[in-house]
């Protein structure tokens, strides 16, 4: 671990569950992006971190193996969809999960251990999303997408996982420790 490798804390999808959120996705017809999410790579960012020293990123992993004993495994639905940038061409194009209580306190208990690392935060408000495509590339405009399916995908949370981002390899997103939460 280095202070130029960059890490984020989040929510995994699982394997299976990804799979088939990606063969839904491939059955749209219009949808022209430039990079797509590897389904292995797919999960719910809570907390970016970025480039980070070895000690604070240690101190980190103390403050998330705390809070993990004390924050409640729950089920998160995901479904709609969403963009980032512009409607006609986004830059993002993700789903989108309940923003359910669960969800929010678990956010900010991992925000609380970071900031306690003497980590900064971003300020920008949380969407927690996940990640499908990148970079709109088609000559027309992109169009309104419907939700994923008729029923949600439910996400049995949990755990917690601290990942490394290496851009260059697959998987992009490599976990380093995964937190779980109590039952």
């Amino acid at each position: 671990m280095s202070e130029n490798r960059h890490y984020f804390i989040g929510i995994h999808i699982p394997e299976q569950l990804a799979s088939q959120i990606k063969k839904d996705i491939d059955q749209r017809s219009g949808l022209s992006f430039q990079k797509w999410t590897a389904p292995h790579d797919y999960h719910v960012t809570l907390i970016f971190l970025g480039a980070i020293s070895e000690e604070r990123l240690k101190k980190i992993i103390e403050l998330l193996e705390v809070l993990s004993k004390e924050a409640a495994a729950f089920s998160l639905e995901l479904n709609e969809v969403g963009q980032f940038g512009t409607k006609e061409r986004p830059r993002v194009f993700f789903a989108k999960p309940d923003e359910s209580e669960p969800l929010m306190l678990l956010r900010e208990k991992v925000k609380e251990a970071v900031l306690s690392a003497g980590h900064p935060v971003e300020k920008r408000p949380f969407h927690p999303h996940m990640t499908i495509a990148r970079k709109w590339n088609a000559d027309h405009s992109f169009a309104e997408q419907a939700p994923l399916r008729k029923e949600p995908y439910v996400i049995e949370v949990s755990s917690i996982t601290l990942y490394e981002i290496r851009p260059r390899e697959t998987p992009r997103y490599y976990a380093i420790k995964q937190f779980a939460l109590h039952k």
